[in-house]
């Protein structure tokens, strides 16, 4: 493989050339950034011709990376009136002051009441959130781990969860400890079944290679669909 980029239309492209047959066009996150993969004999003219066909769909791809950043720059603030998900559910944010120092998080419903100081940052807001996304997801696990334990016949050691950057889960195959990130309580249920079911499949086959496939597609058949749709709508804030 040889790496090597170009300018076009103002933008800059990373070029991958590998040993395939076909080309594949991305728009990366978070910046919205131009990745090609083309074959090692393709001609650039080729490439930029291939490029100019599909401008149209890169800028609709790069307007919508940028729209969601600032979506989530503005619920970054932890503001009444801002839309949290929930399990896959939006909810209206409700901040109220708090008595003296007390915090806490509830739902009622469609809204979710923050209760905080009045100088409580939007960072500490933040943290009250997520702690409360890791107990919605500490209460879950318990009866889920079980079950997919089953449907994959391999059992964790542990199961922890962590707020990750990333990525939706990890497993340490060594140990056969899991790792979930909290903000899988954003999303709906399948979407924490199906983190759960591949890691948990890493304990047979360690990459995600044909054999890893395979036992997903017996594991959880729709998983393709959960994961595009879980990384489409990716907010690891």
């Amino acid at each position: 493989m040889t790496e090597e980029i170009f300018p076009f239309a103002g933008q800059v492209v990373h070029l991958r050339r590998k040993r395939i047959k076909n080309m594949y066009l991305r728009v990366q996150k978070p910046d919205g950034h131009i990745e090609i993969s083309a074959p090692l004999a393709m001609k650039r003219a080729q490439i930029e011709a291939f490029l100019l066909k599909n401008t149209g769909w890169v800028q609709r791809k790069q307007r919508a990376m940028k729209e969601r950043a600032a979506q989530r720059a503005l619920t970054c603030q932890y503001l009444t009136g801002q839309k949290l998900l929930v399990w896959g559910e939006a909810c209206e944010l409700v901040v109220r002051k708090a008595k003296g120092r007390e915090a806490s998080v509830c739902r009622k419903g469609d809204r979710l009441l923050l209760t905080v100081p009045d100088y409580a940052t939007a960072e500490q807001r933040r943290d009250l959130v997520n702690g409360w996304y890791r107990q919605q997801l500490a209460a879950v696990i318990p009866k889920l781990l079980p079950r997919c334990e089953t449907i994959v016949g391999k059992k964790a050691a542990e199961c922890r969860i962590r707020n990750m950057k990333t990525r939706w889960g990890t497993c340490n195959v060594v140990k056969a400890r899991v790792w979930l990130n909290l903000q899988l309580a954003k999303y709906k249920p399948e979407a924490l079944e199906y983190v759960m079911l591949h890691e948990l499949t890493h304990l047979w086959v360690h990459n995600h290679g044909p054999a890893f496939k395979v036992r997903m597609d017996k594991y959880c058949p729709d998983w393709r669909r959960i994961r595009k749709e879980l990384n489409a709508n990716a907010d690891f804030s």
